[in-house]
């Protein structure tokens, strides 16, 4: 059942074009996909998202956090979920019960955790993921200039009572930025060189390798490894920030409200809070109901933010308030109350166009998406 038309403001997500993206990063690696739905899946829903990609063939699911991981669980996903951030170690027993894997950040933290698996009495083990700091200089075993202590604190890790480590992997800082590709294949090979230390020591236990980000997907193959991780591409972000119209990827989320009232003004006339816009001639103005408090950001206000409206794209004015904004329909002649705005995204203003107007990145507004805004999944 559609239920848009109860709802001022709301987001509607594509389980098609979700499901398009994942299978676009398969078959252009040829790689297990873990699909990061960490910040709530970017804003689009993790427990939904989860549920369509797990049936649509992800192979696991990254996370930023334990809750998030829980969240995941109590929504029926079965398939393996890494936490990718810190967890309190008092929740390791949790961890081990719900079968979440966590991000081993170091070895006197893998330590840690070890003490509370051991402590808990669980007849199971805590699997872990080592990861390697190669260059995002963050969290992660130091793995930028000694790959030989690095790989010694790996086996270590792995020797822990009480854990079960089973992949190992990096992050990149600079994946999605041509002109940093030496940087990029820089932390490449650390990754590589901390590999060759661990079979020259013996280390032979069957883990998986993951390294690759969407950057790495659409850009670097040599990264690729075991497994590759899909963040912004999911959903239908391009890792170098510029929408591309006939691109792979299919935008995922619009943003969509409804026209309150429409309006005409003559010339002369201040629109909203702060009279930052005032008419040059007669026109006619719509009302939307949504605002920042809907995730439409305050500071594209006369920035040249477009709507589609009937099919039209209608430029905003005036200030956006916190549950209403404005839009200049004087060329839309049918307009009325009650009629659908598209404010961003899917058939509408791209969001690499909402960043370069905020100064921001593509995914930050559907990650800042309220509650009040209903998610609605279609197709």
């Amino acid at each position: 059942m559609n239920f848009k038309h109860k709802y001022r403001a709301w987001a509607e997500i594509s389980a098609g074009a979700l499901v398009h993206n994942l299978s676009y990063a398969k078959q252009k690696t040829g790689k297990k996909v873990m699909c990061v739905i960490k910040g709530n899946a970017h804003g689009h829903g993790a427990a939904e998202c989860g549920r369509i990609l797990e049936k649509a063939g992800a192979d696991a699911f990254a996370v930023a956090s334990f809750p998030e991981a829980v969240q995941l669980r109590e929504a029926g996903i079965k398939i393996p979920v890494l936490v990718l951030g810190w967890t309190d170690p008092d929740s390791v027993s949790d961890m081990i019960e719900n079968d979440i894997t966590q991000s081993a950040l170091s070895l006197d933290y893998a330590r840690e955790l070890s003490a509370e698996s051991v402590k808990s009495g669980s007849d199971g083990l805590l699997k872990v993921h080592a990861k390697l700091d190669t260059g995002m200089t963050r969290t992660g075993i130091a793995a930028q200039h000694d790959a030989s202590a690095a790989a010694d604190d790996v086996i270590a890790v792995n020797e822990l009572p009480g854990l079960d480590m089973c992949g190992i992997f990096t992050h990149f800082a600079a994946a999605d930025m041509p002109e940093k590709d030496d940087y990029t294949a820089w932390q490449v090979q650390n990754y590589k060189n901390v590999l060759k230390e661990l079979k020259n020591k013996g280390f032979d236990k069957d883990v998986i390798h993951h390294a690759g980000n969407s950057a790495t997907i659409m850009y670097h193959p040599e990264a690729y490894f075991d497994m590759v991780r899909e963040g912004v591409m999911m959903y239908g972000f391009y890792p170098d920030g510029i929408y591309k119209e006939d691109g792979p990827l299919e935008p995922v989320l619009a943003l969509k409200a409804r026209v309150a009232q429409v309006k005409e003004i003559p010339a002369g006339t201040s629109v909203s809070y702060g009279c930052t816009f005032t008419s040059e001639h007669p026109m006619k103005i719509a009302a939307v109901t949504a605002g920042y408090a809907d995730s439409y950001p305050r500071i594209l206000s006369n920035r040249g933010a477009w709507s589609v409206i009937r099919g039209k794209r209608c430029r905003q004015i005036g200030r956006i308030c916190m549950d209403m904004c404005m839009f200049d329909v004087s060329d839309v002649p049918d307009v009325r109350e009650g009629d659908e705005v598209i404010l961003y995204g899917r058939g509408g203003m791209p969001l690499d166009k909402v960043a370069e107007l905020t100064g921001s990145i593509n995914c930050e507004p559907t990650c800042l998406i309220t509650d009040r805004v209903e998610k609605i999944y279609i197709e």
